[in-house]
């Protein structure tokens, strides 16, 4: 009978056949965002009708909704009858959230017009991710797929594979319950560095757009972390603690230094510059760090002890972060009374998997952060407050913490979280601003192409080939290259002067996979009276038949034509006739 997309076309072109040239129509297409409504004639609307064609991108039920019910406002022509017709397969996705969007649709009749469908078992690629904090060539590289699958019966012997820049790396074979999950991981030496783009593809079923999830992957060539203090002393325990990942991070090296011996020169090469406990920062040092931080490096403090606040406040933290130093918690020395991180206020993967959920490190002291919208939580105190806080300068980032690297402060330096912290930070603050992993069908993006003039001629390549001249676009001081929308999931590329300039993954909104149908009751409860409609049923009987009331002249008119033939039938009759005597 054809695709779903296909039954509901030609139900709208039924439709219209119904409808008079007294009828204002409205026709709105829907996806994640509604499109500009199509009004016309009878002809224009089936012509536009038949153009039509499903999309990749997610659909948002609420907002087509809500656009549909401002278009049949009550108050523009109150005296004209309203009809709202909802084509739709009745998937799941959307429904529960429309039962508290308050839609009223009160003031028109409701129609909802829904193909009758088989049960529709899926299963897909929910999820990629590589949890890995030591991506580098030669080091394995974990590709964790999840999966989901939702159907009555269970899944046998199904294929999962990893390719990696177009090369099949792995293949697994897979069991999935009824309405379940599964998850796998893929080791895999990567061959070379910089960006690399890959997908996880799960064997082809009744729908294929969702057996893919894909993503690229950053393998930075080198990462140095410069270490300054004012003393070798304040960047002892950093340096322990970085020096042992070097011996198992090969992209890694470390470097320190006193914080007076500050220059361009030992900037030079240096992705990460941490600050130990500095007490003051010279105006020609800070100076050196807002340039190295606008142009890319990353900047972690952690303050002094003795540090002057109102001096860190005026003069050292403005251009550099929003974070604000305020009055001091607790008490150093004072192990009697301590602070511990929340494991459950995690809002950033920088400490996944690696605080314990008691008998973490203790904090007899800190500084309390002010917290300020521009400023993003890495990890939270038990009572709340900020323990670690990053923000976004221009190219570079910065990340502050509220405690200094001291033993009187914390047992951080005692502590097994301490040295894979330091080295996720440095790693994290590494990466360049536009790394997200994955955008969804549909959405906007934006890149960040620094090493590009704005005059460059550059290009967006989607999955298909097909490709978009891009502008671009001004925004908080730096020019970004921006896409309004892509339409395809795969990895997009932006190419200037034929080459490959960045590359990114763009992926499907699985929360559509679940093709599970709600059932009438649940649509009853969003619209109130409802009248559903399905193929085969005649549109202009049940349309017309709500407009008008029944008709009921056919009835008449065959009782009329049934009396009448039984008139005749009894004046034809024979008859016994008496003679008439004199």
């Amino acid at each position: 009978s054809g695709t779903i997309f296909a039954q509901l076309q030609s139900q709208v072109r039924d439709l219209l056949r119904v409808f008079t040239a007294r009828d204002r129509i409205s026709l709105h297409p829907f996806a994640q965002r509604p499109e500009p409504p199509l009004e016309g004639d009878l002809d224009f609307l089936a012509e536009r009708t038949a153009e039509l064609a499903p999309g990749q991108e997610a659909t948002d039920l609420r907002a087509a909704l809500q656009a549909a019910t401002r278009a049949l406002d009550p108050s523009a022509h109150p005296q004209r009858d309203r009809e709202l017709f909802l084509f739709t397969d009745l998937a799941r996705r959307d429904w529960n959230q429309l039962r508290a969007a308050g839609l009223d649709t009160s003031f028109s009749r409701v129609y909802v017009v829904a193909p009758q469908a088989a049960p529709r078992p899926n299963a897909f690629v929910a999820n990629v991710a590589i949890p890995s904090w030591m991506r580098a060539a030669g080091n394995k590289i974990a590709v964790q797929g999840d999966l989901a699958h939702y159907s009555a019966t269970s899944l046998k012997n199904a294929t999962l594979d990893l390719f990696v820049n177009g090369q099949r790396r792995r293949r697994e074979s897979i069991d999935l319950d009824t309405r379940g999950s599964f998850a796998t991981v893929f080791n895999f030496s990567p061959r070379g560095t910089g960006r690399l783009s890959g997908h996880v593809e799960l064997e082809d079923d009744a729908l294929t757009l969702d057996n893919r999830r894909y993503f690229t992957v950053d393998l930075p060539t080198a990462i140095t972390a410069l270490l300054l203090g004012d003393r070798p002393d304040d960047t002892y325990y950093p340096r322990r603690a970085l020096g042992a990942a070097t011996l198992s991070d090969p992209a890694f090296a470390v470097r320190s230094g006193l914080l007076s011996d500050l220059d361009a020169t030992a900037l030079e090469g240096v992705n990460v510059a941490v600050l130990c406990n500095p007490r003051r920062l010279a105006a020609a040092q800070k100076a050196l760090l807002v340039d190295f931080v606008a142009a890319g490096g990353g900047l972690i403090l952690f303050p002094g002890p003795e540090s002057d606040l109102s001096h860190y406040n005026r003069d050292f933290l403005p251009g550099l972060t929003p974070a604000r130093l305020k009055e001091r918690v607790g008490a150093p020395g004072n192990r009697d009374s301590y602070q511990t991180l929340d494991p459950t206020a995690l809002p950033h993967r920088l400490l996944a998997d690696l605080l314990p959920d008691r008998d973490g490190p203790r904090f007899y002291a800190s500084f309390a952060i002010t917290p300020v919208p521009e400023l993003s939580a890495l990890a939270r105190f038990a009572d709340g407050r900020l323990a670690l806080a990053s923000s976004w300068q221009e190219r570079g980032r910065v990340a502050v913490a509220a405690f200094p690297l001291d033993p009187r402060w914390n047992d951080l330096h005692l502590s097994g979280l301490f040295a894979p912290l330091l080295h996720r930070m440095v790693r994290e603050l590494s990466q360049p601003p536009d790394r997200r992993v994955s955008y969804l069908v549909g959405e906007t993006v934006y890149r960040r192409l620094d090493r590009l003039a704005i005059e460059a001629a550059v290009a967006a390549e989607a999955p298909s080939g097909e490709r978009l001249r891009l502008e671009p676009e001004r925004i908080e001081g730096q020019y970004w290259w921006k896409i309004p929308q892509v339409d395809e999931a795969g990895i997009w590329r932006l190419r200037a002067g034929g080459e490959i300039v960045d590359l990114f993954a763009v992926n499907l909104d699985t929360r559509e996979s679940d093709l599970t149908p709600v059932d009438r009751e649940q649509v009853r409860r969003v619209f109130g009276d409802v009248h559903f409609l399905q193929p085969g049923d005649d549109l202009r009987l049940a349309v017309l038949g709500n407009r008008y009331g029944r008709e009921l002249w056919r009835e008449f008119l065959l009782l009329a034509l049934a009396l009448l033939a039984l008139e005749q039938w009894v004046a034809r009759a024979p008859r016994d006739v008496q003679p008439q005597t004199a």
